[in-house]
C-alpha cells in the first residue's frame, strides 16, 4: 500500500508540473466551467493537506465533494464509470476500491448536485486562512460568511483600482472635491463656492507687482467682474414716483407733474413789446410777435401762436427745454407734446406760461 500511495503521489507531481493545467504548456486549454474548477481546487486541497495523494481514511469525504462535478464532467455510462474510478484510483489509492464503486453507483443512481460553497467548507474543515493560501474560489470557509467574503473581494478590487489610478498620475479619490465635501459635511456645490470665494480673495490680496514681473494670473482674475463695494451709494433704493394719467386738458400721460402753484413762475427778464422772430427758421426777415393773445391761453391744446411765443421767448433767453419746463412746474416731455399739440396743459400749467412769458 504506501508503495501504491509512492507511485500515486508520483504521477500527481509528473501531471502537475507536465499537464494541462500548467501555465507553460502551449496546446489548446480547455472552456473554463464551475466544475473543473471545483474539481482542480478539490484536488489541490488533497495535495497541500498530504503532500500529493490522500493517505488518509479521508477519502470518502473527498470523494463526496468531488463526485457531482465527476458526473457532469463525463456524464454517464461505462466510459464514465471508469473515469470517475481511474480519478479515485489516483488522488484517494487508500480508499478500498468496493467503496469506490458502491459510491459512483449511488450517484449515477441519484445524480446529487453540487454542494454550495458554505456547505463545501463545512465538509472539509476549511479555514480563512488555507482558503487564502490556495487561492480557492469555489470552496467558502467556515470562520467567514459570504457577505464578508463579499466585502473583502470589494475591497481589493478597490484597493486594486486605487494602486492603478495612482500608478497612471490621478489624483487619489480620497483628495478629491467630493471626498472633502463629504468630510466637511457640505455639499459639493458650496464647497466649489467656498474655494472660489478663497481663490477671488487671494488674488485680491496679493501685491501689486510693481519691481516684478507681471504674472498673467493677475491679468484673468477667477472671478466674473463686479461693482466694487465704493461705486455704488449706501442707503435704501429709491421709491418709484406716482404717475399721473388724465385727459388732454391735463398733464401729459406718465409725466411727473412740479409743485409749482399758480402765478410763482421765476422766469428770467424778457425784451419788451414782444421778439423777433428769425428768419433762418420761420421763413420772414422782420415778423414782430405780440403776446397780447399769447397772454390769453387759460388751458388745453396749445394755439399754434402760443406755442411759437414760447419757442422765441425760450431762444431769446437762451434756456433750454428743461430749463423752461422746470420754471413752468411741469417735465420736459410734458412740455415737449404740448408744442407738438399732442396734448394739453391744465389750467396752473397755463397760468404759470403765461406769466414766464409776460414777464419783462
Amino acid at each position: 500500500m504506501a508503495a501504491r500511495v509512492a507511485a500515486t503521489r508520483q504521477a500527481v507531481e509528473h501531471e502537475k508540473k507536465h499537464g494541462q493545467g500548467n501555465r507553460r504548456h502551449k496546446g489548446k486549454r480547455q472552456a473554463w466551467s464551475i466544475d473543473r474548477q471545483r474539481l482542480a481546487e478539490v484536488q489541490k486541497v488533497i495535495h497541500h493537506r498530504h503532500g500529493g495523494a490522500c493517505d488518509t481514511d479521508d477519502g470518502a469525504t473527498y470523494l463526496r465533494a468531488a463526485m457531482p462535478h465527476l458526473l457532469r464532467l463525463h456524464g454517464g455510462g461505462d466510459e464514465a464509470h471508469d473515469k470517475i474510478l481511474g480519478w479515485a484510483a489516483v488522488w484517494l489509492p487508500t480508499m478500498p476500491q468496493a467503496d469506490v464503486a458502491a459510491a459512483v453507483e449511488n450517484a449515477f443512481r441519484h445524480d446529487p448536485p453540487p454542494l454550495k460553497a458554505d456547505t463545501l467548507a463545512e465538509l472539509l474543515n476549511m479555514h480563512r486562512d488555507e482558503r487564502t493560501a490556495l487561492s480557492l474560489r469555489t470552496i467558502g470557509a467556515v470562520d467567514q460568511t459570504s457577505r464578508e467574503r463579499a466585502a473583502e473581494r470589494k475591497r481589493k478590487s478597490a484597493e486594486h483600482q486605487a494602486a492603478k489610478r495612482q500608478r497612471a498620475g490621478a489624483t487619489p479619490r480620497s483628495q478629491s472635491k467630493v471626498a472633502i465635501a463629504k468630510a466637511q459635511g457640505i455639499s459639493l456645490s458650496t464647497l466649489k463656492r467656498r474655494l472660489k470665494q478663497a481663490a477671488a480673495q487671494e488674488a485680491a490680496n496679493r501685491p501689486d507687482p510693481i519691481s516684478s514681473a507681471i504674472d498673467p494670473k493677475d491679468l484673468q482674475p477667477t472671478t466674473k467682474p463686479g461693482h466694487g463695494t465704493g461705486l455704488s451709494v449706501p442707503g435704501p433704493a429709491r421709491e418709484a414716483s406716482q404717475r399721473q394719467i388724465v385727459g388732454a386738458v391735463g398733464p401729459t400721460p406718465g409725466a411727473r407733474t412740479r409743485a409749482v402753484p399758480a402765478g410763482h413762475a421765476v422766469p428770467l427778464p424778457l425784451p419788451e413789446n414782444g421778439f423777433q422772430e428769425n428768419g433762418d427758421f420761420f421763413g420772414s426777415d422782420d415778423a414782430w410777435i405780440s403776446l397780447g393773445s399769447a397772454l390769453d391761453y387759460a388751458g388745453g391744446l396749445m394755439p399754434p401762436e402760443v406755442a411759437r411765443a414760447v419757442r422765441l421767448a425760450q431762444r431769446a433767453r437762451s434756456m433750454t427745454q428743461d430749463a423752461v419746463a422746470r420754471h413752468i412746474g411741469i417735465s420736459r416731455p410734458q412740455l415737449a407734446n404740448a408744442l407738438q399739440g399732442r396734448f394739453g396743459l391744465s389750467r396752473s400749467a397755463a397760468a404759470n406760461l403765461c406769466a414766464w412769458l409776460a414777464a419783462a
